[in-house]
């Protein structure tokens, strides 16, 4: 037995540091080997289009100018289709900027020079072959009509209507603009070996000089577009409602700004079709989180309510507000620092009818499992009290939720003595989130995430009961409506940096006339699934957050969420009981994992908030064992609960059956870097004629600044990260040289049967591959003989966008024998003292940074 007997988690041995040996890209595609081989067919191709165009936007202009049209000094924008396979940064030298990536090879481009004089001079240099480098307009494989280009900025439902919209009607419209302009961040020097500290202090001054030139360029053309966009709405006699940018820091780049705008169907059409540098635009969608019914129950109750420890963590709920005086909440509310942003209400209450919607996701954080009755009760965290929506329940369209995100930061973590990590946010869209780009508002918690040490918890979402009966009706019952496309994740729950909670029913619930939608531990009737943008899984997690029941034999189904199938949820009172089982949604499942972390935070509080999610995910569990379930049941399950349920206990302990071992400290890692960390295995565990089940479960929870004009995860992150381990077998010299100096690639993932695996086509999840996201589990089962003397986890850093903008990262790894027939926990925490006292670990990194 271990000593110390609470079985906290181990510090995960580091071994060595290095460039990782990678492969992939160089291959030429067949369209642009055919182009290259045909200069004068393509070349004249691009000629005759760049022609067409330039007449074309001609004639725009002076039509604009014949109608009295606002000024609009910008650029014209058009949609190119080029190589899929090659860096979008060579149209730069075709004399474009790239406004954005819309589609697999559809870039949007725009330009100053109307006549496309540079594109011409090389389509020129490319029929005549003059250098060796005159190649790029092969790349090019088209240039596209404008029409095109609407339909790939416009939102699918502002898409729909664009031929229908009211020139003298008024519009809520929230748009994106590119403003980072063609100027890109050098690369940071590398030290020679030979060099002097003089003389590379003087090479890193003048790369910080031109650093400081790119952000003010940056912020020039930020404002310049900005002011372009304030003006053109204004002499349309149109409002700027709110805009939100990236901040001009060493830490951020501000590649786009957001704006909500109230503005005539008239300046919108001549915004869209003739503003160069906008990427993104959709209506203004309300968001309406619903009120529950009435409930007039009464009870009785005899619980003393103890207050939160001094040094326990510190939620945010943003919300509706919170009945603050509620017996059950008063203690852990931090009064002083509760705010709202209702433009014109300054009441920090929830004002919801039907018991309130902030009071009982509050209520979800402190009471995850059981509302008491009786004894004395402690409140396990502090809450501060964060309002954004109204007495309706409504996120007002004054209130723009990107720049609510960047507020409600700003204000309890970054101006606050007593930061605050965890922020609960059961808010989202009824509509299933895009699938082109990254929304503002998921693009800002990514931001906010990765520059200030936070954790968003964030709500699947909920699908409505209308859009359950017509699935229903069209012949897609339960659970099969899950999968179809209104019922995906919602803004902005596609966040790659928020952990994204869905929902699950926590009883079997069947009488005479109806029956529950979902057995114990399966997916909600309502629960939004998977995967999310890019093929990202989501959501990653699921608690208990109710469920509902139909009429049998009713088409379509009347479903009603009778108390059996509904969570026990602190609820605003007077009027009606304290607490009571009268209402479901993610809503409240999400803050039951926001508990999770914020006692994860409670037993490690000076650890990375990147920790807090990767414990998160790697204490979730699926219902059923993997060996149960055939590779479509994996994929479906997948995608309705992710990684599964969450525990707080495998979250915050071990026993002695498991080890959990941890990066106690923000780890970073840039392009073309790489780790190496190693378990050592005990000889008790590894023996040969030892056959025990061992569940291996590995998770990976890293950061990126984002950039929002990029259409996948490897564009729209700075950095991206991956991991491998080594095979069964192998020693951690060999795994070490594999990855740092002959990046030979393991076909078979190492030997281990995961559950996702490195690709699409291995683990047993078909077209799931852990890469995707910016949070990688991975887990299987092996028999305790085929584990090494040394377990390996390689973190790999690959390029994205910046490299001067490094991934920040945190790694789980957790052993388990399955049937508790071998001590695991004392054995390899020894075995990890052992080689930390003689001095292994040093000595192998000090090798490799010879």
């Amino acid at each position: 037995m271990a000593e110390n007997n609470d079985f906290t988690h181990l510090p995960l041995p580091l071994l060595f540091r290095g460039k990782p040996k990678l492969h992939g890209g160089g291959r030429v595609s067949d369209q642009t080997r055919v182009n290259t081989a045909n200069r004068i067919t393509h070349g004249g191709y691009i000629k005759q289009r760049s022609v067409e165009l330039s007449r074309f936007w001609k004639e725009r202009r002076a039509e604009r100018t014949e109608n009295g049209s606002p000024n609009l000094e910008t650029g014209i924008p058009i949609l190119f289709e080029i190589d899929p396979s090659t860096n979008i940064d060579f149209l730069r030298g075709l004399g474009f900027e790239i406004v954005c990536e819309v589609e697999e090879g559809f870039i949007i481009v725009a330009t100053e020079d109307i006549d496309l004089s540079v594109l011409n001079a090389k389509a020129d240099a490319f029929i005549e072959n003059l250098t060796a480098r005159c190649n790029s307009p092969a790349k090019v494989y088209a240039l596209c009509e404008d029409s095109d280009r609407l339909k790939q900025i416009l939102s699918k439902e502002l898409y729909a209507k664009w031929a229908a919209i009211l020139p003298d009607k008024e519009y809520l419209i929230d748009v994106g603009v590119n403003c980072s302009g063609n100027n890109e961040l050098p690369k940071r020097p590398k030290r020679e070996g030979s060099e002097t500290d003089e003389h590379y202090f003087a090479r890193e001054q003048r790369w910080m000089e031109k650093c400081n030139q790119a952000y003010m360029d940056w912020d020039e053309i930020k404002m310049e577009r900005e002011e372009t966009i304030e003006k053109f709405v204004s002499e349309y006699n149109g409002e700027i409602m709110q805009l939100v940018d990236g901040e001009s820091e060493i830490t951020d780049l501000p590649d786009s700004f957001s704006a909500r705008l109230k503005i005539s169907g008239k300046c919108l059409l001549d915004l869209v079709l003739n503003f160069a540098y906008i990427f993104d635009v959709s209506e203004a969608e309300p968001i309406n989180m619903g009120v529950a019914p009435e409930n007039n129950n009464s009870y009785t109750e005899n619980v003393q309510i103890a207050a939160p420890i001094q040094s326990d963590p510190i939620v945010c709920i943003i919300d509706s507000g919170i009945q603050e005086m509620h017996k059950y909440l008063e203690s852990a509310i931090l009064h002083d620092d509760s705010m709202s942003l209702l433009p014109n209400n300054s009441s920090v209450s929830d004002e919801v009818t039907g018991g309130g919607h902030g009071t009982r996701v509050t209520g979800a954080v402190l009471y995850p499992s059981t509302i008491p009755t009786n004894g004395v009760y402690q409140l396990p965290c502090w809450i501060r009290n964060m309002r954004i929506l109204d007495e309706n329940n409504c996120l007002p369209e004054d209130v723009y939720p990107p720049k609510a995100i960047a507020i409600v930061v700003q204000k309890y973590n970054i101006n606050n003595p007593i930061p605050t990590k965890i922020f609960n946010h059961s808010i989202g869209s009824h509509r299933s989130c895009e699938l082109k780009h990254m929304t503002s508002w998921a693009a800002e918690i990514d931001s906010q995430s990765y520059n200030n040490n936070i954790l968003f918890i964030q709500a699947a979402g909920n699908i409505s009961t209308d859009v359950i009966s017509a699935y229903w009706q069209a012949g897609y019952t339960y659970p099969e409506y899950l999968d179809r496309e209104l019922c995906r994740i919602s803004d902005p729950a596609q966040s790659l940096q928020a952990i994204t909670v869905g929902s699950v029913s926590a009883t079997e619930l069947e009488t005479e006339d109806f029956v529950a939608l979902g057995k114990q531990m399966e997916v909600s009737s309502f629960s939004r699934s998977g995967p999310g943008i890019w093929d990202v899984l989501k959501p990653e997690v699921v608690e208990y957050g109710g469920t509902q029941v139909y009429n049998k034999g009713s088409i379509p189904p009347q479903l009603t969420t009778p108390p059996e199938v509904c969570p026990e949820l602190i609820r605003k009172s007077p009027k009606g009981p304290a607490f009571a089982r009268d209402d479901v949604g993610t809503s409240f499942s999400a803050p039951k994992v926001t508990y999770i972390a914020s006692q994860v935070e409670k037993v490690l509080p000076e650890a990375p908030a990147l920790l807090y999610r990767a414990l998160i995910a790697q204490s979730a569990r699926w219902p059923k064992n993997i060996n149960e379930l055939s590779k479509s049941e994996c994929v479906s399950t997948l995608r309705h609960i992710g990684y599964g349920v969450p525990d707080v206990e495998r979250a915050t302990h071990n026993d002695e059956y498991r080890i959990t071992l941890v990066t106690t400290t923000l780890m970073e890692l840039g392009d073309d870097e790489a780790h190496i960390f190693q378990v050592p295995i005990p000889e008790e565990l590894s023996n040969v004629g030892e056959d025990y089940d061992i569940l291996v479960e590995v998770t990976l929870s890293y950061a990126a600044s984002p950039r929002r004009t990029r259409r996948n995860v490897k564009g729209y992150l700075s950095t991206w990260l991956d991991w491998c381990c080594s095979r069964i077998g192998e020693s951690a010299e060999t795994f070490g040289r594999r990855i740092l100096e002959t990046g030979s690639i393991i076909d078979d993932d190492g030997d281990f049967n995961w559950v996702l695996g490195e690709t699409t086509n291995r683990g047993a999840a078909d077209g799931y591959s852990r890469k995707n996201g910016t949070l990688q589990k991975d887990w299987c089962i092996i028999k305790s003989n085929q584990l090494s003397d040394a377990f390996c986890i390689a973190v790999r850093g690959h390029k994205g966008w910046g490299d001067l903008f490094k991934a920040k990262y945190s790694l789980a790894v957790s052993f388990e024998a399955i049937h508790q027939d071998i001590p695991i926990y004392e054995p390899i925490r020894t075995e990890i003292e052992s080689v930390v006292e003689n001095g292994e670990i040093e000595i192998e990194m000090a090798k490799n940074n010879q």
